[in-house]
């Protein structure tokens, strides 16, 4: 008859798969920490939002611009290459933001798109709701 694993001690002997282990990390995260992380991508959203502007004033064209990465750390200060058009075509989707490889948090954030340079990711859930409503209060100014 096979032993009772001994209080302490865990019952698998093998590592959890990459999605299990964000599923696991999802259900301790709660909503106030999707919100923070939401809004740190919004607030890189808008500053490339005014680089863009600035850029437009110098006509469409298919000069690349330096973006910076829309990733959930307040830190980041990496940049991304983009047209203005590949821009656009990401910022037509209020859920959608550039960043760069690896900077992704899958608890709130999906690929969408991968090319060399950078992935295009899609908020959902709690995070979703957040950088909508970030958009509407954006555009009602």
């Amino acid at each position: 008859m096979p032993s009772r694993p001994r209080v302490g001690h865990s019952v698998r002997e093998y590592p959890l798969s990459e999605q299990r282990q964000s599923e696991a990390r999802l259900a301790f995260m709660d909503d106030a920490q999707k919100t923070r992380l939401a809004k740190n991508e919004d607030f890189f959203r808008e500053v490339n939002e005014k680089i863009n502007t600035r850029a437009e004033s110098h006509g469409l064209d298919s000069h690349l611009y330096s973006f910076f990465c829309e990733c959930a750390d307040a830190k980041c200060i990496e940049r991304v290459m983009l047209t203005l058009s590949e821009y656009e075509h990401i910022r037509a989707e209020p859920t959608r933001f550039v960043v760069k490889k690896n900077h992704v948090v899958k608890e709130i954030e999906h690929v969408v798109e991968t090319v060399p340079d950078h992935m295009v990711i899609e908020k959902h859930g709690e995070a979703a709701r957040v950088v909508i409503k970030l958009e509407a209060e954006s555009e009602s100014r």
